[in-house]
């Protein structure tokens, strides 16, 4: 497979291309290795270099990358040690951009770019990379290099590494071989580009080395990678129908988790510029749902809950929750579903759910076993889970059955939730704020009535939230 990659002419491309335009980014790298181990690259870089390279990297990816790491092990860098780095290709045309229901058998082996929502995340697992067997009969070396998910043994103890030449059985040496990490994960297209009715489609995504560990289910993502198939299985039988899975070249992130953004001095400056405009939080509250009139302290509260408290913990190692919850009862027709999903949208890392139609295993976690994990339990995260650090909104929550609703407790003032189901403990973060919405039992708020005996809801859930509005 390497010889057939092989091509001296790209090799020597990209090194005089390394050297024109990414030197310094290169001895960057170098002095961090092996912490960092990838030249990530824009694409259009390489297409304002060579237009025609560019084109060949979409439609044949497999040999222009590994080319290009090979001129990339060949630069002369002032580091004293000897360097395998990947090249990682992002920022792809609009053209390679294609929805996950959208590919076809015509996309297989290019180099295509994918969005989508990560619904599961298998753990970090070593993956074999180049084999070394023993040989039984003279007790040689023989390497293989694995690029499938199928373990290859050697047909024979080859004479060129050393053995006998003979046919024989071999013993796979793990402290001899080969490993890097690797990773696999769902992506689910993401619900606002569905069309209605339509239920999101999924694809696999294998990740391996430096980029694996960084990926959580919520992360909006863009998977750039090279779409491959996979044969099925029936017993013994292989079939004729092909699985579609991805091989991730680079991973993007759409929604940055707040710790990870970046601020630079010009984005400081323009935040301390708009940090003095007198009127600052009336323009912040007038840019909540502006074609909502009025409101306008609902709408303070709401300004409030996306900035957040502080989360402060005390010298006994109790914890008290920073994020504000709030609660919408009214009448029919008071924009209150309208509120919750303007803020759902946004709000980053922001979910929304609605009451009649959410369980308590789809608020928390849910234990399901299916082929992702190989046939083993593994907890799949629920609403506020996905939520957090972010915004839960959860619109109709008094039509949710009693035994549900009981999950948002802990939720809510733990910020927290416990899961043991089927041999599995865990315990997952859900610092998420909760912006809920209610109807009155009797369909019209009374304002002389006490608000807790209006709402087909429990004093201690009530309790959780920090602002009650009746509409």
């Amino acid at each position: 497979m390497v010889y057939l990659l092989r091509d001296e002419n790209l090799v020597g491309w990209w090194e005089n291309f390394f050297m024109d335009y990414c030197r310094a980014d290169i001895e960057d790298v170098a002095l961090e290795y092996p912490q960092r181990r990838s030249l990530f690259l824009d694409y259009w870089k390489i297409d304002k270099a060579d237009h025609e390279i560019a084109e060949m990297l979409l439609f044949d990816p497999s040999k222009v990358i590994f080319n290009g790491e090979v001129a990339l092990s060949n630069m002369d860098v002032a580091v004293d040690k000897e360097m395998k780095l990947h090249l990682r290709v992002y920022n792809l045309p609009d053209t390679q951009h294609i929805l996950i229901r959208r590919l076809r058998a015509e996309h297989l082996g290019k180099f295509i770019a994918v969005e989508g929502l990560v619904k599961k995340v298998t753990e970090v697992r070593p993956k074999l990379k180049k084999a070394v067997f023993i040989c039984q009969k003279c007790g040689a070396h023989i390497s293989v290099e694995q690029d499938e998910d199928i373990l290859k043994e050697p047909l024979e103890c080859y004479e060129e590494q050393g053995g006998c030449g003979r046919s024989s059985s071999f013993k796979l040496s793990p402290s001899l071989s080969t490993f890097v990490d690797s990773q696999k994960i769902e992506v689910q297209e993401s619900p606002e580009g569905l069309r209605g009715g339509a239920q999101p489609e999924r694809i696999s995504v294998y990740i391996d080395d430096d980029i694996v560990g960084d990926i959580a289910p919520g992360d909006r993502i863009v998977v750039n990678g090279v779409l491959v198939s996979q044969q099925r299985r029936r017993g013994t039988y292989r079939l004729t129908s092909f699985d579609k899975i991805m091989h991730a070249v680079s991973i993007e992130k759409q929604e940055q988790a707040f710790e990870e953004v970046e601020i630079t001095e010009e984005d400081e400056q323009e935040i301390i510029k708009v940090s003095k405009i007198p009127d600052l939080y009336e323009r912040m509250r007038e840019s909540i749902a502006p074609t909502i009139y009025g409101m306008e302290t609902e709408k303070d509260a709401m300004v409030l809950q996306l900035f957040g408290g502080v989360p402060k913990t005390m010298p006994d190692g109790t914890r008290i929750r920073g994020d504000i919850h709030m609660l919408f009862v009214g009448d029919p027709g008071t924009a209150k579903s309208q509120m919750l999903t303007y803020m759902s949208k946004l709000a980053p890392r922001s979910i929304y759910a609605s009451g009649k139609a959410t369980s308590a295993a789809g608020l928390t976690a849910a234990a399901v076993r299916d082929e992702f994990g190989e046939g083993h339990w593994t907890l799949e995260a629920g609403a506020l889970v996905l939520a957090d650090m972010g915004i839960a909104c959860i619109d109709e929550i008094d039509k949710m059955a009693e035994q549900d609703r009981s999950a948002l407790h802990q939720a809510m003032e733990q910020q927290e939730i416990s899961v043991a189901k089927a041999g599995i403990n865990a315990t997952l973060k859900s610092r998420c704020a909760v912006l809920a919405a209610a109807n009155p039992k009797l369909g019209r708020f009374d304002e002389f009535m006490p608000i807790h005996e209006q709402i087909n809801m429990p004093p201690a859930l009530l309790s959780r939230f920090d602002l009650i509005f009746s509409m």
